[in-house]
């Protein structure tokens, strides 16, 4: 009876009750943390991307691009909205117009987990990812590509350890029709001159590595993207490295870094700032 007394005593209760808590928080800020790290995280958050552009040829852009994605409740099902505010630098002839800012091109997205598997190690999770770029950014000032872009591809979750992911990725980018953008260049205005060249038919492998650094409640990833322009029959090699934190409970920050490695070269170094804002 003593020992039932000591067990069931109000100060006991309560140690249990703030054990179970905190235990509970450690947990929610792992699969946060997780999710702010992850490609194709299924959860609903809120995204602001400010972006850097700098191209060999000199020209600069420059974005802020506010995102919202919901995501249902099973995590099979999410959707995306972003749009962004640009503002460009051309080294080129733009007719007078190398130095505005002004509205981008919408971006919609989609993405469904026809299998996953939570808590093992190996196959996690295959996502199909659908983007669609309406162009709502004016061509022949080099804020958009001047044509509808449709982005299907395929995305592999491969936890090799807890605290180790892997994200292979496949994608085919192509165009509705002409469009001022080119090869490597993910849909980006051509910085060398307003005009659309041809077609886009772009196929990009990426193979994401994630290491969740748990002393810093943060991460760090290493990117290695390809991409074959099947209408220009040209290659694009970049490398990026990602350093991400947890900022708060639910909110993350992060910086990506992307380096023209070999191929065409057009597109030299982006870098974005990532602010994530989870709402459940």
């Amino acid at each position: 009876m003593e020992r039932i007394k000591i067990i069931t005593s109000p100060c006991a209760i309560a140690i249990l009750m703030t054990v179970s808590a905190w235990a509970m928080r450690s947990n929610a800020q792992d699969v946060y943390r997780d999710n702010a790290s992850d490609p194709v995280s299924m959860k609903t958050h809120v995204v602001i991307d400010v972006e850097s552009y700098i191209f060999h040829n000199e020209s600069q852009f420059y974005a802020l691009r506010p995102g919202y994605f919901y995501g249902l409740r099973n995590e099979r099902h999410l959707f995306g909205m972003s749009f962004p505010l640009v503002h460009n630098v051309f080294k080129g002839d733009y007719a007078g117009f190398e130095n505005t800012t002004g509205f981008g091109d919408l971006r919609m997205s989609y993405l469904f987990v026809p299998f996953l598997k939570k808590n093992t190690i190996g196959l996690e999770r295959i996502t199909l990812a659908m983007d669609v770029t309406a162009p709502t950014g004016e061509y022949k000032l080099g804020r958009g590509a001047g044509a509808w872009l449709y982005k299907p591809g395929v995305v592999f979750t491969y936890r090799a350890s807890p605290l180790i992911a892997i994200f292979p990725e496949i994608r085919f980018q192509f165009s509705g029709s002409d469009v001022n953008s080119q090869g490597g260049l993910d849909g980006a205005p051509d910085p060398d001159d307003p005009e659309k060249d041809n077609s886009l038919q772009n196929l990009s492998v990426a193979i994401p590595a994630i290491v969740q650094l748990e002393e810093w409640d943060g991460w760090f990833a290493l990117h290695f993207l390809y991409t074959r322009s099947l209408v220009e029959k040209t290659d694009f090699l970049f490398l990026r490295s990602d350093f991400g934190k947890m900022i708060g409970e639910r909110s993350a920050a992060s910086i990506r870094i992307t380096k023209f490695i070999a191929g065409q070269p057009r597109l030299n170094v982006v870098v974005q700032v990532n602010f994530s804002f989870f709402m459940r």
